[in-house]
């Protein structure tokens, strides 16, 4: 079978080689390693310059940590390194820790304020004096008439009872009298009819409270029995406002609680009141509780049925260790944060995290302590240069004394390599592969005319210095004020990644190079593309969508 490592590249051949001596090498004390910031495959046991980059190598590792100890995971970083990354820092601080609750919910009747109008005898309503729902009545306004046979004959047998030659205060006559007070008859009613000493055809129901006809059962000429709804009043002098407190929430939540609540119409107004009840029972489909609040309303501007808007301020912890949401690197069921040392240290550390503040912070439980400072920006990459360096440590078991040179690859023969497989090449490094990845999708986003997705691409464009530092002048030129401005600062910036890239042909596997040669700013410029079969020119857009030439990989 024919051999096929003739086509595997000398320098992976030459890692490959380098990789065994090291493993085969007998153990030996620890040593001071080396390596480059933006290379970080660079390992060098004494300092000097990165051959990729000529940047000054920095210590990869602390001799004096215990393996295992915080110390021995710090990250050491030089000033232009630290520029470049754009780490940004914040120190830690302490004071207490305030949520601010945001619920919605809808006004509702006050139940307290609810009144039923029926009457205790069969009868036939006459005369309806409020005709219609939702219309206002006051206290004693006439609702209805109705006459019931029942209660005139309950007057002739008071009248009978203290008619002329009776006792009116006898058995007789009290009976008659408590029999039309049990009837609800009013008192007025009564005087009027010992006035009179005539019977009344009809009776006048009048209104016990003041408020809305919200509901009215009722016809003039119906027959109604005893208890039946007639016609309900609502007092709209105040309303409830129910809203959902959702289930993480409430324990921040009591009764008597501090509420402003804002109608959600534009200008809405905003009222203030408390939590009257806080309802016992979660709600299974939306996972809340109803807290219920009284709001007055006086001028009957709240309507029943409005949506609002409420927010209450909890305070959690009256003094608590603060740190900015945005220092806090996610990891599941593990968070964590840089710490920035003195002398350009960095070491990552756990944290344990309680709950989060509505100005942007986090209570930190364990892990830092007030005075401390973390990153802010760019820990991202720091988290990527610690498990390179983690990785690369793993690799190397043992390591010779500071000072000696490292094994060369003639110092133990290479393994044989196998005719089959073809070996793999070693993957690239992930920050310079994402670079390039997204410089594919900001091209394509220019020639759709799509700003807006050019924009998302543009952070990770900005920081390419941190993976490539010749990017740097036209990174920092970059600009999404417009799309010409966006494409006019982007050509400079495409045409020397994409020159960047057969050099790294690992890190730009499945791209193609593509040319255009009558570019606006520099006459002739390239840009990468995913694998689409025609060119998709970023620098005119639709105007000239198909303007360019493939550069083949022998002419890169």
């Amino acid at each position: 079978m024919k051999n096929n490592t003739a086509a595997f590249p000398t320098t992976c051949r030459r890692a490959a080689a380098l990789l065994a001596a090291l493993l085969a090498a007998p153990p030996l004390p620890a040593a001071q390693l080396y390596t480059c910031g933006m290379h970080p495959q660079i390992v060098r046991t004494s300092p000097g310059d990165c051959p990729v980059c000529g940047m000054t190598l920095t210590p990869m590792n602390d001799l004096s940590a215990p393996a295992g100890s915080p110390a021995a995971s710090r990250l050491r970083l030089d000033a232009p390194t630290v520029q470049r990354m754009n780490l940004k820092t914040a120190t830690v601080t302490s004071g207490p820790v305030r949520r601010e609750i945001r619920a919605f919910g809808t006004l509702a009747f006050n139940e307290e304020g609810l009144r039923d109008v029926t009457v205790k005898f069969e009868g036939w309503l006459e005369n309806l004096h409020v005709p219609a729902s939702w219309s206002a009545v006051q206290k004693d306004d006439p609702l209805f008439d109705i006459y019931s046979p029942a209660l005139l004959n309950a007057q002739l047998n008071f009248l009978a009872a203290t008619s002329d030659g009776a006792d009116p205060s006898g058995p007789l006559a009290r009976a008659a009298l408590a029999r039309l007070k049990l009837l609800d008859v009013p008192q007025a009613f009564l005087d009027a009819l010992a006035a009179s000493r005539q019977p009344a055809r009809t009776l006048t129901v009048r209104s016990p409270a003041s408020g809305v006809l919200i509901e009215k059962n009722a016809v003039a000429g119906q027959m109604v029995k005893p208890g039946e709804l007639i016609c309900r009043l609502a007092d709209l002098s105040s309303v409830w406002a129910l809203v959902q407190i959702y289930e993480s929430d409430l324990p921040f939540v009591s009764e008597n609680s501090v509420v402003s609540v804002r109608e959600t119409s534009p200008n809405g107004r905003v009222f203030n009141g408390k939590i009257q009840r806080l309802l016992p029972q979660i709600q299974a489909a939306s996972r809340s509780a109803t807290a219920r609040i009284v709001l007055p309303n006086s001028d009957g501007s709240l309507r029943p049925g409005q949506f609002v808007e409420a927010r209450l301020s909890a305070e959690i912890a009256p003094n608590a260790t603060l740190v900015p949401d945005s220092a806090v690197l996610r990891g599941g069921e593990r968070d964590s944060v840089f710490v920035a040392l003195d002398g350009g240290l960095f070491e990552p550390r756990q944290v344990k995290l309680g709950a989060r503040s509505g100005d942007g912070f986090y209570q930190v439980l364990s892990g830092l302590t007030p005075g401390e400072r973390v990153v802010t920006s760019g820990q991202f990459l720091l988290d990527s240069e610690s498990r390179l360096r983690e990785a690369v440590q793993k690799m190397l078991p043992s390591t010779p004394p500071q000072g000696a040179e490292q094994p060369a690859a003639a110092a133990t023969p290479p393994p044989p390599e196998p005719a089959t497989p073809t070996p793999t090449p070693p993957s690239a490094p992930a920050p310079l592969r994402a670079l390039f990845l997204a410089a594919a999708d900001a091209a394509d986003a220019l020639a759709n005319d799509d700003l807006p997705a050019f924009r998302r691409r543009l952070p990770a464009l900005r920081e390419a210095p941190a993976s490539a530092p010749s990017l740097a002048p036209s990174a920092g030129n970059l600009s999404d004020a417009s799309l010409d401005a966006a494409r006019r600062s982007f050509e400079p910036f495409s045409d020397a990644l994409a020159r960047l890239a057969p050099s790294h042909p690992s890190a730009a596997a499945g791209l193609r190079v593509f040319e255009c040669g009558m570019s606006p700013v520099l006459g002739a410029a390239r840009w990468l593309q995913r694998a689409h079969a025609a060119p998709k020119n970023p620098f005119f857009g639709s105007a000239m969508l198909s303007c360019g030439r493939e550069i083949p990989a022998a002419s890169n």
